[in-house]
């Protein structure tokens, strides 16, 4: 792909001016609703001397887009706007940035623009949607307002749809905005569209619906306020009526790509097959579509078709956009088939986004799984280089790996480490002290919790292992209540914490108050260790019957579990059959 020269031609915005369409929105992916690529029209550029340097840096540019050296090419221009200030140079660096997707260079080239030539739709059309889509709604809408008395209403939807992006209260100084503008301009489908899509990211689905509702009524043809009534028919609970409506709507206009890809969305909440059926229907109008493809490769993943899905994954490796996906699923296929070096392999080229975590945990899984200690405690350093800003994080996930497979004494010094880096990082205290109470360690588990209690009085977390540990592993029962307490008061409704205060009344020998805070947690939370808690206090105060129905409910819970035989062992009770 070359960038046309400038001598000859300039680009056009994405956004055809008249006419320009939405940004993309939740149900449906980003390829599906961009506007037509741009097409070169010649623009006149301001007759003004430049200097040495400015033409050879616009020279550069302009052979290095030649060159496909993008970076090189808007970089140049960027510098050049800012420098020259040329409506010229800053439009055609608006253009470029657009074309190739750099945002930032986008909103601030587009913004330039307009401040240079305010009364020109293509650069407030680039602003609006520049702006919108990053969250900055309240400038986004300046723009958007000014193509609106100009007679183009459909950069409110633009705005409207990017409305998530913004904060709790830009969303509502916008909706308040759009609003005012019903009294002059009541029967602008747009504008009730750009209602319902705001209303939508406010979670009012029936100020939402209604609003749609008055865009239909408006334009009963129109495709996208049909579809868009339908998805809020789905959110609102009437998801059968509203897979008939879009399903209605494709049979009708069969071509319409934009209205296949959100109905196959919405059946891939609820009916893989008929959603997977979809997906390859465009996938036969767009071969090689990336998105697509990983719709398609997920869904045949979710359907354990992991032949099927490693095929696409495989074809999506050529992709650069979304090779770390596919890199991420197909370790996942192999790690399900036992392939741990495949999917080490895989794990391993997951570059940083939002699949990096979840493979480095499984990385980490496996090594430590395979004992490959010096092999984990590599990765997790190279990976701590490349992000030191979550060294912490990364440190407490590799003690947290460790300790789960017992590993407990290379779990401290992973945290010990992190703590010479960070000594006052209440998450590494924190963790390293749950360490040490499994080592039996205790007099180093309390001087960690305590430390953490007083960086932050208010940590019913912390306040809550402390008291559990003293109440648990010691005999300060009168000290653990305190803590306890002081922690069920900040979070009354934490079934850990309820947990802690029915056993420390156990401790106490307040069995009726033991009982009931016991019960209390494992309703708010089913788990095998409040289980075996309620059953050892209900097996002491001679309710054995119901004590071994409590203990084979917590064991059915989780199998694998070892809580509740050794709790029954210790009390001498054998095991039902």
């Amino acid at each position: 792909m070359k960038l046309p020269s400038l001598m000859i031609t300039l680009l056009l915005v994405a956004h055809l001016i008249g006419c320009a369409g939405q940004p993309k929105d939740d149900s449906v992916t980003p390829e599906a609703v961009v506007a037509e690529r741009p097409q070169p029209v010649p623009m006149p550029v301001k007759d003004r001397p430049f200097t040495a340097d400015t033409l050879y840096s616009l020279m550069v540019a302009e052979l290095a887009g030649n060159q496909e050296r993008f970076d090189i090419a808007l970089a140049n221009y960027v510098q050049q706007a800012i420098e020259t200030r040329d409506l010229g140079v800053v439009a055609r660096a608006a253009r470029i940035a657009r074309f190739l997707e750099v945002h930032r260079a986008a909103m601030e080239m587009s913004v330039l623009w307009v401040e240079l030539e305010p009364d020109n739709n293509e650069a407030r059309v680039l602003a609006a949607s520049e702006l919108a889509e990053a969250g900055r709604l309240n400038e986004a809408f300046v723009h958007a307002q000014y193509l609106l008395e100009q007679g183009n209403p459909l950069l409110l939807q633009t705005v409207a749809a990017y409305a998530g992006k913004g904060t709790d209260i830009a969303r509502e100084q916008l909706l308040a905005g759009l609003l005012e503008l019903r009294q002059a301009h009541g029967e602008s489908q747009p504008l009730w569209m750009a209602l319902a899509l705001v209303y939508q990211q406010q979670a009012q689905l029936e100020d939402a619906l209604a609003a749609v509702e008055r865009a239909v009524s408006l334009e009963p043809e129109n495709r996208q306020a049909l579809a868009l009534q339908a998805r809020l028919r789905y959110q609102s609970g009437d998801q059968v009526g509203a897979l008939r409506q879009m399903a209605s709507l494709v049979d009708e206009s069969p071509e319409d790509q934009r209205l296949r890809l959100q109905y196959a969305r919405l059946l891939a909440a609820t009916d893989l097959d008929r959603a997977a059926d979809q997906f390859e229907l465009l996938l036969a109008d767009h071969p090689g579509d990336v998105d697509l493809l990983l719709s398609l490769a997920l869904i045949r993943y979710e359907q354990q078709r992991y032949d099927a899905a490693q095929t696409l994954f495989t074809e999506l490796l050529a992709a650069e956009r979304r090779r770390s996906a596919a890199h991420y699923y197909l370790a996942r296929i192999a790690q399900l088939q036992s392939d741990y070096q495949t999917a080490l392999n895989h794990y391993l080229k997951v570059e940083l986004g939002p699949d990096f975590m979840p493979a480095l945990v499984q990385t980490l899984e496996i090594l430590v799984a395979a004992k490959e200690l010096d092999a984990a405690h590599a990765r997790m350093a190279a990976v701590r280089e490349k992000v030191p800003q979550q060294s912490e994080r990364l440190y407490a996930l590799e003690a947290e790996i460790l300790a789960k497979y017992g590993h407990l004494d290379p779990a401290e010094a992973v945290l010990t480490q992190g703590l010479v880096q960070a000594p006052d990082s209440t998450q590494l205290l924190y963790s390293r002290a749950l360490v040490n109470e499994r080592r039996d360690m205790l007099e180093l588990s309390e001087r960690d919790l305590r430390r953490v209690i007083r960086f932050e009085p208010n940590n019913a977390t912390a306040l809550n292992a402390l008291g559990y540990t003293l109440a648990d592993r010691t005999d300060r029962y009168e000290e653990a209540y305190e803590l306890i307490r002081q922690a069920h008061m900040l979070k009354p409704d934490d079934a850990a914490i309820v947990d802690s205060l029915g056993w420390v009344h156990y401790r106490l020998g307040n069995y009726a108050e033991a009982l009931l805070r016991l019960r209390e947690a494992l309703k708010l939370y089913p788990d095998p260790e409040i289980a075996s808690h309620l059953g050892e206090v209900l097996w002491v105060t001679g309710q054995q019957s119901e004590a071994l129905e409590v203990w084979q409910k917590g064991i059915s819970l989780d199998p694998q579990s070892d809580i509740i035989p050794a709790a029954m062992k210790r009390l001498g009770v054998q095991p039902t059959p």
